[in-house]
């Protein structure tokens, strides 16, 4: 067989990038990507859909679980396949080129780019916190209208981090590591300081909100938590630059999503030790919300440079990975083919990350449409996740082994694929028109890669010819 169509030998195929992140950094990515900006959101949501702390704290079990048996399987994968892309790689081998491509395509035109844009956003947003008067209108931008501070600001930290990652990842990785630490320290300060100088009450964990607790209630404050959850794939999209992957991706994605559930439970804890559940509900910022008791004016100056750190740091672990898709795609000669380019200083898929950022910061400019844009992409990552996880299946029945196993097979993956089908119609019942919009996004791209695939059997021709 053609070595270019073995799938076990492409693992030694070189691609111009270096394995340089190891544990500290991988990890950092995880937990990183984990904690943004959804800790300091999501438990108003939740609260309202299921009244309780217990009932909380058992959706972030159930979301801690079911996130970390797709990372168990992930890291089987990762380790079977240690190369840029992730998922790409997962599903052109195991399902078949043109899902690789699908997944690649919806994470190049709307996947990673709104992520992006919507953490840069965020980042900017909790500035004006700080800075009132970036939301001060700068100029005139035709088809965009006004563009303020804070959308510039957004724009500029998007093109910071990608300048940090396009000199060398490992910058990309010490900034995770130093960031991320940042981010975790500031949590336990809050935790801490809400038991100690918080004046809470115990009696508020017994508290409830009025009304009935119901399957869809929970279903949506599970949706809620998987958001606070997602990212845990973003690792594997970066592969081929992590050092030693037999055993630095398992020990990373494990490790850090045990890390981030331990954190989330203990940051909830001091929410409801301080605040009643009515006022968890009420507040926009939970973290604003309970700091304020005893900072006073101080709060929401504490938290907004705690959502800007942890925000960084999500945004640097986006911006890395997401550029290893559609570099991975040009490699195999079924993109543009200059996203494949690799810096011959640098050693990283400059053109690609380049790209990205120009995508995302036109983004920054479409403030009406985030909520939106990103209500697609929910979709599409569940649904791609779904299927990552079923190639594990495929590359299992045809004898494939990695080094490294996923504990739990095939009981944990078939829960994760049946909970993630579940979720997805859930999903789409909900959002049937965004969902809609999301899906017919990544099919438009089924015409594109049979032209790219023609284009590439017809390379291989000539050059078979002319050998």
């Amino acid at each position: 067989m053609d070595a270019s169509l073995n799938p076990v030998s492409r693992r030694a195929v070189p691609d111009g990038l270096l394995r340089v992140l190891g544990v500290p950094e991988s990890a950092a990515i995880v937990v990183g990507t984990l904690i943004g900006t959804g800790i300091f959101l999501v438990p108003a949501e939740m609260v309202g859909e299921v009244h309780t702390l217990g009932w909380i704290l058992l959706v972030w079990v159930v979301g801690g679980l079911l996130s970390l048996f797709g990372a168990l399987s992930y890291a089987e994968l990762g380790v079977l396949r240690p190369e840029a892309g992730g998922e790409y790689a997962y599903l052109r081998d195991g399902l078949g080129p043109l899902f690789g491509f699908l997944f690649g395509w919806g994470m190049f035109w709307i996947i990673r780019p709104v992520s992006v844009a919507t953490i840069g956003a965020g980042f900017a947003r909790a500035a004006t916190a700080l800075w009132p008067q970036l939301t001060v209108g700068l100029l005139h931008v035709p088809g965009l209208g006004e563009v303020n501070g804070q959308q510039a600001l957004a724009a500029a930290v998007i093109l910071l981090v990608t300048g940090i990652d396009y000199f060398g990842v490992r910058h990309g990785g010490r900034v995770q590591v130093w960031f991320t630490a940042l981010k975790l320290l500031l949590l336990v300060g809050l935790t801490t300081a809400a038991f100690t100088v918080g004046k809470g009450d115990w009696g508020h964990f017994a508290q409830r909100l009025p009304g009935h607790i119901t399957v869809a209630g929970f279903t949506a404050a599970l949706v809620a938590a998987l958001w606070a959850y997602d990212g845990w794939n973003d690792l594997t999209l970066a592969g081929s630059e992590i050092r030693d992957p037999e055993r630095t991706i398992p020990r990373s994605m494990i490790l850090g999503v045990l890390v981030v559930f331990l954190f989330y439970a203990g940051i909830n804890l001091a929410y409801f030790y301080v605040l009643t559940p009515g006022e968890v509900h009420a507040a926009g910022n939970v973290a604003a919300a309970m700091a304020a008791r005893f900072m006073g004016r101080n709060a929401g100056r504490l938290v907004a440079w705690a959502v800007m750190v942890s925000a960084f740091a999500t945004l640097n672990s986006s911006i890395l990975s997401g550029a290893r898709v559609p570099f991975a795609m040009a490699r195999d000669r079924l993109f543009f083919k200059r996203l494949a380019r690799v810096h011959s200083r640098h050693h990283t898929p400059h053109v690609s990350l380049l790209v990205q950022a120009m995508f995302a910061v036109l983004l920054v400019g479409l403030l009406g449409s985030f909520q939106r844009l990103y209500s697609m992409t929910i979709f599409a990552e569940w649904l791609f996740y779904t299927l990552a996880i079923t190639s594990l299946f495929a590359f299992r029945l045809r004898g494939e082994r990695s080094p490294y196993r996923s504990w739990g097979y095939p009981v944990l993956p078939g829960i994760f694929v049946v909970l993630a089908l579940a979720l997805l119609v859930s999903t789409f019942r909900d959002n049937l028109h965004d969902s809609l919009l999301g899906l017919g996004v990544i099919l438009l791209g089924t015409p594109f890669y049979y032209w790219w695939a023609a284009r590439k059997r017809r390379g291989e021709s000539t050059a078979g010819m002319a050998g």
